[in-house]
């Protein structure tokens, strides 16, 4: 008989705002992405005075983070619409590779359509290498989920998964920032 682990406070955590977020009827389960796109959206309209103003050190790196953030939290919102299932008396998305997929490139197109409405705000402008740091994010988010959804997850998993995805979240809001210094605007086509 294989050796079982008990999972950690961290899992048990995580697994418990999940078992949250799948509470809710599917149907209503679509309020919270739409709501928090909104609130994207309403963001990206702003002026961008705030990002100007030089208050904290690595003030660029902490913006170009935002994205990945932000956009991993879409991607967490937008799980509960996915298919469940119940095992055990435990509720948990029963989001196929294919859906987990979906979802990644909904997130990043989401992005992308967010950095082509934020090209027309005055003040702001828009880079290819943020809607790289929101599909990294929505990544990152939907990998950690999945593992989650495992029944035996292997010990110490969820910290590799949540290093990894930390990694590279700050990897693409590196190159953002680093592209930012010297290019001193975003990388876009238009």
């Amino acid at each position: 008989m294989p050796e079982t682990t008990l999972p950690s406070a961290g899992e048990r955590w995580l697994r418990g705002a999940g078992q949250v977020l799948l509470a809710q009827p599917r149907w209503l389960s679509w309020l919270a992405p739409i709501a928090w796109a909104a609130a994207i959206f309403s963001l990206s309209a702003s002026d961008g005075v705030l990002e100007d103003l030089p208050v904290l050190p690595f003030q660029g790196f902490i913006w170009n983070f935002a994205h990945p953030v932000v956009f991993g939290v879409l991607a967490l919102l937008v799980v509960p619409v996915a298919p469940r299932r119940v095992e055990g008396g435990r509720r948990w998305t029963a989001m196929s590779a294919i859906g987990a997929v979906w979802t990644v490139v909904l997130v990043t197109l989401y992005g992308f359509t967010d950095e082509l409405h934020q090209s027309t705000v005055p003040g702001r402008d828009a880079s290819l290498l943020d809607v790289l740091s929101d599909g990294v994010g929505a990544s990152a988010v939907i990998v950690v989920v999945l593992y989650l959804g495992r029944d035996e997850p292997n010990p110490g998993g969820l910290r590799i998964r949540l290093l990894g995805g930390l990694i590279a979240c700050m990897g693409a809001a590196a190159l953002a920032t680093a592209w930012d210094i010297r290019h001193s605007e975003g990388l876009w086509p238009f």
